[in-house]
């Protein structure tokens, strides 16, 4: 895997949390935060990042039970939520431009909401919202992938695990598999991903948290930032015409489709990606 990140730091605490800081950034501008989707870890960001630590001061952080952050007995999301602001007060030490995929998305959108003095800026990147530990949405994907831990303490047999566990849509080139994907997502780097996911976060995940979802219905109408909603064109985490309703619900939004790319955009379409972000950003730097 290439070595795209700044080396981890830890936030201690409970759980501790490993972050990974650039530094740097124009004095007065608000940092960058990355937060990665369930999963996953920053080193998801490697395309992104290093292209935002030219000029901002950016930090991706590994959520709780995921990559080198400590493992906890609880991952509702007003957990996630809690650990967001414990690294937006201790970390960045001031207000803040989100940046959330899937659930990372959620997990923004309910921070800003509740503390809308620390986030100047939202970008929703496919965000998992009234799907919310929905059945409706990949839980087969979260079955496979738990039955695929219980390999993990051999690799072989863990990569060829991961490879048969079956895409919750076609890729672009028809793939029906983790193993038949080339590239960014290829079954031998979501290994890595997955290896250190503890599995009690997808036993939570598959079960039901009503006082999360009940925080992302009420949270878009609290959010008094600039947003920018980013949707995925197959896959994709929204309910039907959900983005139109999150339109409505924000008092400043732009919403953009990206056409045959799947949920993960930022991995899939790096420079599109960076494309939308990158206006969105010098507006909120320029306010």
């Amino acid at each position: 895997m290439p070595k795209r990140l700044p080396r981890s730091r830890t936030l201690k605490g409970d759980p501790k949390i490993a972050h990974y800081d650039s530094g740097g950034g124009v004095a007065g501008e608000p940092p960058v935060v990355l937060l990665h989707g369930v999963t996953l870890r920053s080193e998801d960001w490697e395309n992104i990042f290093p292209r935002l630590a030219t000029r901002y001061r950016a930090i991706a952080y590994d959520a709780r039970g995921h990559g080198k952050s400590g493992r906890a007995a609880r991952y509702a999301l007003d957990d996630l939520v809690a650990d967001l602001l414990r690294i937006i007060k201790e970390i960045a030490r001031g207000p803040v431009i989100l940046v959330g995929h899937s659930i990372g998305g959620a997990t923004a959108l309910v921070a800003a909401a509740r503390e809308p003095s620390l986030v100047r800026g939202l970008v929703l990147e496919d965000p998992w919202l009234s799907l919310y530990r929905d059945t409706k949405w990949r839980t087969p994907y979260f079955t496979k992938l738990r039955a695929a831990l219980d390999q993990r303490d051999d690799p072989r047999m863990f990569i060829r695990a991961v490879s048969a566990i079956p895409l919750p849509e076609p890729g672009p080139r028809g793939e029906r598999t983790i193993g038949e994907v080339r590239g960014f997502y290829s079954a031998e780097r979501l290994a890595t991903y997955y290896k250190d996911v503890d599995p009690a976060v997808i036993d939570q995940v598959v079960t039901r948290d009503d006082a999360g979802g009940a925080a992302i219905t009420d949270a878009p109408g609290k959010v008094r930032c600039p947003v920018l909603l980013l949707t995925a064109g197959i896959g994709s985490a929204l309910a039907e015409g959900e983005a139109d309703r999150l339109g409505s619900a924000f008092v400043d939004v732009k919403m953009m489709k990206f056409p045959g790319v799947g949920h993960r955009i930022h991995g899939l379409r790096p420079e599109p990606f960076l494309e939308a972000l990158e206006p969105f950003l010098r507006r909120v730097r320029a306010a």
